[in-house]
């Protein structure tokens, strides 16, 4: 290429640089910055009748002068967030901190990518990046419903930021990346968070020499949620509040200054505590209890307990659900045409060489459980009621583990665990299932074996309820600022699951004893446990989850730490026929007075003939 050929070429590169940059000079010059708000404020957390659960405020979220703080403490965020945050960034573009503060408090859902970019940008500009360092420090969510390094320190440290070693401050700076889940707390997940420092400390300045991990020195979660007891609510509802403004998060609005009508139920939620409250009294100190009530059609979460401590383990989370699985796997077989009245051999052990279970391989699918009177083979009905694995798993291998998948999902399930190298990760049910299976999901889960939300199992069942129409559960239903309204839940629901499975599965789950009230009406209802590894006989959690027409309810008792066989006070194994099943029936009998219970035997589809015996 000739010399002038190279000239003329770097001219067009020149004229078409400088043909964007004024397009993007022009951009950037239309866009406006809106009003920052100052960190703090206070927030109302409101049951559905109005009356106060919860206020967040200036407790939560305590501004201060960050330039006062030890210089390590700045460097450790940077570390973890920003490690070009001192210097700037190529070409004029905003700090990755500058886009996450304004991220953060601009409530604007039409802020995109370049949007973002050019007013974080206006806003370094304007402020300077020690400014934008200080609001981001002041601002940011560290986990423990902390917002802010001060708040953060007194959730962690029971100490002001100020006095932080550069070891803490690591540590905080690592809750960051993922504050909601606690991800990082050492409490929660200590190898992630030794890893994570680890990480940090070699990005500071220096390679973090000297920096060392705070032994023995962070609080317990539990412990952090005695912080400010005077604005937090007591108990359970302190749960409860977490779980709200996890979904307030989710929802971009602006966070301080909100009034939070939730879908509570005070006197569904009275009703779930004395439930709760009653089975668990006396019980061995490990043993606890979680438990979700949602409205069929609407989805709102009518009473939630998680606990005791709000800052703490959430017990209402994911759990492998055991047998309360087993009615989206039945509905699966229906909706391939298998009937309820399909017999399935049931043996001790059974060799399904298709999945990889075979005696030879040392894993065969294996049952403690057997039909009734013993006998080799026993119907779809009696395989669903009783939680007979080795059947389950052959509907599933007959139907296809992505169909039993899809029907989970239509029937309401948003995400379940799958382990992953030794690690248990969420997954959403937002693809088909034969984009899942056999990546994250196999035939196990036909009878329970991936963890599950008590929010999702209760859902499901709603949707059963509510003759196959599923609505998505919810914690929040409206929000006011000032005057203004500025979210209203939607509460519709959608066809989930064929109305003559729904009503099929609906009938079947009436046939479980345990689901019986006090006064004789049946209800619907699914019980199951999953065992200590892999011993059948020693039950590790225990749920049920079943409904009426005009509620659905899900319960699990287990261990409140490690795992370890799950006893009763008077020695007993617990299974989902025992406690959660009492916790259930309770609360059904006190939320549904005396209102009628019936779901008649409606016409049962399906091939009789269908099964493998």
């Amino acid at each position: 290429m000739t010399r002038k050929r190279v000239l003329a070429g770097a001219a067009i590169v020149v004229v078409l640089l400088g043909g964007a940059a004024a397009a993007a000079g022009i951009y950037a010059g239309s866009v406006a910055v809106p009003d920052l708000p100052e960190p703090g404020g206070s927030t109302e957390i409101l049951y559905a009748d109005g009356t106060l659960m919860a206020r967040t405020g200036k407790d939560d979220q305590v501004p201060i002068d960050t330039a006062r703080l030890p210089g390590y403490v700045a460097d450790a965020v940077i570390a973890a967030e920003d490690p070009g945050f001192r210097d700037g960034h190529w070409f004029g573009r905003p700090t990755r901190i500058s886009v996450q503060y304004t991220r953060k408090v601009l409530d604007d859902e039409n802020l995109g990518g370049t949007r973002l970019q050019v007013i974080a940008g206006k806003i370094e500009d304007r402020l300077g990046r020690d400014a934008v360092l200080d609001r981001y420090l002041n601002t940011m969510y560290f986990g423990r419903l902390a917002y802010g390094i001060e708040a953060a320190a007194q959730a962690f440290y029971d100490k002001p930021a100020a006095t932080l070693s550069p070891g803490e401050a690591v540590v905080l700076a690592a809750q960051l990346d993922a504050p909601g889940n606690g991800a990082y707390d050492p409490t929660m997940h200590a190898d992630a968070a030794r890893k994570r420092f680890d990480e940090i400390r070699k990005q500071m300045t220096g390679g973090g020499a000297g920096v060392v991990f705070p032994e023995g020195t962070t609080r317990t979660a539990e412990d952090a949620a005695k912080r400010h007891d005077a604005l937090r609510p007591a108990g359970s509802e302190g749960v409860i509040r977490q779980r709200v403004m996890v979904e307030y998060d989710a929802l971009k609005l602006p966070a301080a200054g909100a009034r939070i009508s939730t879908t509570i139920d005070r006197k569904l939620q009275g009703s779930l505590l004395g439930a709760v409250g009653g089975a668990m009294d006396g019980q061995p100190a490990n043993v606890q209890a979680g438990a979700v009530a949602v409205q069929p059609l609407t989805g709102r979460v009518l009473a939630y307990y998680g606990g005791n401590s709000g800052a703490g383990v959430d017990y209402a989370g994911a759990h492998p659900p055991g047998n309360v699985f087993a009615p989206i796997t039945v509905a699966a077989a229906l909706k391939a045409g298998i009937s309820l009245q399909s017999k399935w051999q049931a043996p001790a052990e059974m060799d399904y060489p298709g999945s990889g279970r075979t005696a030879k391989a040392g894993n065969p699918v294996r049952d403690v459980h057997r039909c009734p009177g013993g006998k080799p083979s026993c119907t779809l009905l009696d395989a669903q009621r009783d939680g007979l694995r080795v059947p389950l798993f052959g509907v599933a291998e007959k139907t296809g583990p992505a169909a039993v998948l899809d029907m989970a999902r239509a029937a309401g399930v948003g995400t379940m665990w799958s382990a992953v190298d030794g690690k248990a990760e969420a997954v959403a049910l937002d693809r088909p299932g034969n984009e899942l299976f056999p990546k994250w999901f196999g035939p196990e889960m036909a009878f329970g074996q991936y963890p599950m939300t008590l929010t999702d199992q209760a859902n499901v069942m709603a949707t059963f309820a509510a003759d196959g129409r599923r609505a998505r559960p919810h914690l929040i239903a409206s929000v006011t600022q000032g005057s203004r309204t500025t979210y209203r839940a939607p509460e519709t629901a959608d066809t989930g699951v064929d109305q003559a499975i729904a009503r099929n599965v609906a009938w079947a789950l009436t046939q479980q004893p345990a689901g019986r009230l006090a006064d004789g009406r049946q209800t619907s209802l699914a019980v199951g446990d999953w065992p200590l590894g892999g011993d059948l006989n020693r039950p590790a959690h225990a749920t049920a989850a079943g409904f009426a027409p005009q509620v659905a309810a899900a319960v699990w008792v287990g261990n409140k730490a490690e795992e370890r066989p799950l006893i009763d006070r008077a020695g007993a194994p617990v299974t989902g026929a025992t406690l959660p099943a009492t916790v259930y029936r309770q609360f059904m009998g006190a939320a549904l007075g005396t209102a009628r219970t019936d779901i008649a035997q409606p016409p049962l589809i399906g091939d009789p003939k269908a099964g493998n015996a």
